[in-house]
């Protein structure tokens, strides 16, 4: 094992940390917008201080254990903000090494509060054929419950981060302080106590889209009908909450930990097969009230096809639906984006697939089509990003050298904007970031080889 160094400056801890809204998934929210509404540091003025960083300041540096041969060092952070619990107050940061190690982080004070490395001793260990590709190991970022619909930063709940408490340790009413006996166990209480991880839920070789999953109604090659029992560990459905983080691991498991201790709230669920690459982990909590995981698998790693997974979390089963889009390509890093009716989006690079090139609108449960968008040659290579404006939700996207935007209700009809960069080939984003100004102005932010790109 090596170590990692993990830095940070001040004007991201006090922006992200206490008094700031919380980052719950890769890219902030379900849209994908990596932007946050308000917030009470990071300004104009603030950026115009004089210095050599304007006004960040180095505060401290963490090393990590990693296994020195991984390719990429660190996941994407996300943030909890001020939970309450047996250590006190604290801002933690979740960060997951390829080398399958999840680190929660005292942000404020720089020190590891706890750490949880996902094995295999339930289940035969993953055979990874390594490329640059698919190197394998923990590559999405971790997530916590997301509202699709998200409240603005800081109304209700006392300003703690998305309109509600982060955590807490102190114990529901009536039902007794949570205690490291207890604080493993889903509601309900149960066996499954601090102390490890219970058995996981499905067979091993009942792999996502193999020929031994059930056969169902999702192109490519489905996922099967049911996970095993998946229920918590006092026996019931396990109900996700505020205080869970999710990763999912190079075998495709799905593990919620408690971020009080990192102990597993569920069984590791079978949800996407080994040895692929998943990017954009997102647990949406829905308009309807439902929670969903879902995850895309890039690619082509595990001699799998590129695909959507999602996963019902407070069905007894936990049942996997798939979406594989004929071998076409998944475009970008941040994964799946959400409207805020729960619409999942995803893009397509070029390729011979008749999907490739598309935009592709899919229900937010069942996975099945909703509606898709072809522009010839667009080679898209950024997962979507979607926003309101006005009355309509609209979807962005890059192609070689262009941003394209569609209406959501009318994928069909093509894009109704598209903008060009003079003298830029070709964008490598991977993702975008979107924003309004004081003035209610829409902003899109696109990485290039030149540097960030903004439109207006």
């Amino acid at each position: 094992m090596g170590v990692l160094c993990v830095t940070v400056a001040s004007s991201w801890l006090q922006a992200q940390g206490r008094g700031g809204s919380e980052w719950t998934t890769g890219s902030y929210d379900a849209q994908r917008t990596a932007s946050i509404k308000t917030d009470p540091r990071i300004s104009v003025q603030a950026m115009q201080k004089a210095g050599e960083f304007g006004p960040f300041k180095f505060l401290w540096k963490l090393k990590l254990e990693y296994d020195p041969k991984a390719a990429t060092a660190l996941t994407q952070p996300i943030l909890l903000d001020r939970i309450i619990g047996f250590r006190g107050f604290k801002s933690i940061a979740f960060v997951g090494t390829q080398s399958e190690t999840v680190h929660a982080i005292d942000i404020d004070l720089g020190t590891p509060l706890w750490k949880y490395h996902i094995n295999y001793s339930a289940s035969p260990p993953p055979v990874l054929n390594v490329t640059n590709e698919c190197p394998g190991g923990l590559l999405a970022p971790l997530s916590r419950p997301t509202a699709v619909a998200p409240a603005v930063a800081g109304a209700g709940g006392g300003g703690f981060g998305r309109g509600g408490r982060s955590g807490g340790g102190v114990g529901e009413p009536g039902k007794g302080a949570i205690t490291l006996a207890t604080a493993g166990q889903p509601r309900g209480g149960g066996a499954g106590a601090a102390g490890g991880p219970g058995g996981r839920a499905g067979a091993p070789g009942a792999v996502p889209g193999s020929a031994a999953a059930a056969a169902g109604n999702t192109p490519g090659g489905p996922p099967p009908a049911a996970r095993g029992a998946g229920a918590g560990f006092g026996g019931g459905p396990f109900v996700p909450g505020a205080d869970a983080a999710y990763v999912v691991g190079s075998d495709g498991f799905l593990h919620a930990l408690n971020v009080q201790n990192g102990v597993d709230l569920m069984p590791p669920t079978l949800f996407v097969p080994a040895n692929t690459r998943a990017a954009g982990l997102l647990i949406a909590n829905l308009p309807d009230g439902g929670s969903v995981a879902y995850a895309a698998t890039t690619h082509g790693c595990g001699s799998q096809p590129d695909g959507v997974w999602a996963m019902e979390l407070g069905s007894d089963k936990k049942d996997v639906v798939a979406f594989q889009p004929k071998d076409a390509t998944i475009a970008g890093s941040a994964g799946p984006a959400l409207g805020r009716d729960g619409t999942v989006y995803i893009t397509t690079t070029a390729g011979s697939s008749p999907m490739s090139n598309q935009v592709i609108a899919l229900e937010s449960k069942t996975l099945k089509l909703k509606g898709s968008a072809t522009v010839a040659a667009a080679s898209f290579n950024s997962s979507p990003l979607a926003f309101g404006h006005k009355d309509k939700e609209i979807v962005a996207v890059t192609g070689t050298g262009k941003l394209y935007l569609f209406d959501s209700t009318a994928l069909a009809a093509g894009p109704i904007a598209i903008a060009a960069v003079s003298g830029t080939e070709k964008f490598e984003p991977g993702a975008l970031a979107s924003w309004d100004d004081a003035q209610n102005a829409r902003w899109i932010a696109v990485p290039s080889s030149r540097g960030i790109v903004t439109f207006r």
